[in-house]
């Protein structure tokens, strides 16, 4: 009989220990959670007013292209649809949908691109390699690196079993990172 007593005694402290750990841990998540998203949302501003000038010039290229016919025009159509799902999503969307159209944007700017450089008729275009150097010129830079290793630590915060509760709970969901692949001429290359 002594032995059950002390079982059960023990088994309360038990989950109170355990109810008190689990409290901490959501109580202590959230700020972590919140000052990571914060950083996130701040990189974000001055990598996306980067992207708005990039693609600005990219709709010249597309534009440009849009009058050569074959694959450069098919290339330079699908390029247009995916700037102007940038301009919906910057302007409505999170954080995360806003990354992943420039995603979208920097994987249709490197097939352009690599199109554009393999057609003769285009290559000897002056004002469109012109207009290429131009979108070339415009990098994200080093905001492109500080914007992924803000994501990278949100991501490292939402790990683990009692914060990836707490981040579902309030909805905190996850960032893709951007792909700051970098286009040179001729098609892409990694930095």
């Amino acid at each position: 009989m002594h032995v059950l007593r002390v079982v059960r005694v023990l088994l309360v402290v038990l989950v109170v220990a355990a109810v008190v750990g689990a409290g901490s841990s959501v109580l202590s998540a959230r700020p972590d959670l919140d000052n990571a998203k914060r950083n996130v949302d701040t990189t974000w501003t001055a990598v996306a007013s980067q992207l708005d000038a990039r693609y600005l010039q990219l709709a010249a290229v597309a534009q440009h292209l849009a009058a050569v016919p074959g694959p450069v025009h098919t290339v330079a159509a699908e390029a247009d649809t995916a700037l102007s799902h940038w301009r919906d999503v910057r302007q409505h969307g999170s954080v995360a949908a806003q990354v992943a159209a420039a995603n979208e944007v920097e994987a249709m700017a490197r097939r352009l691109l690599a199109t554009q450089a393999a057609s003769p008729r285009v290559r000897g275009n002056t004002t469109l390699v012109n207009d290429v150097d131009k979108f070339l010129s415009l990098s994200t830079g080093t905001a492109a690196a500080d914007f992924n290793q803000a994501v990278e630590s949100y991501e490292h915060e939402r790990r683990g079993p009692v914060r990836a509760v707490v981040a579902g709970i309030l909805r905190d969901r996850a960032i893709p990172t951007l792909d700051d692949t970098q286009i040179r001429q001729g098609g892409p290359a990694s930095s």
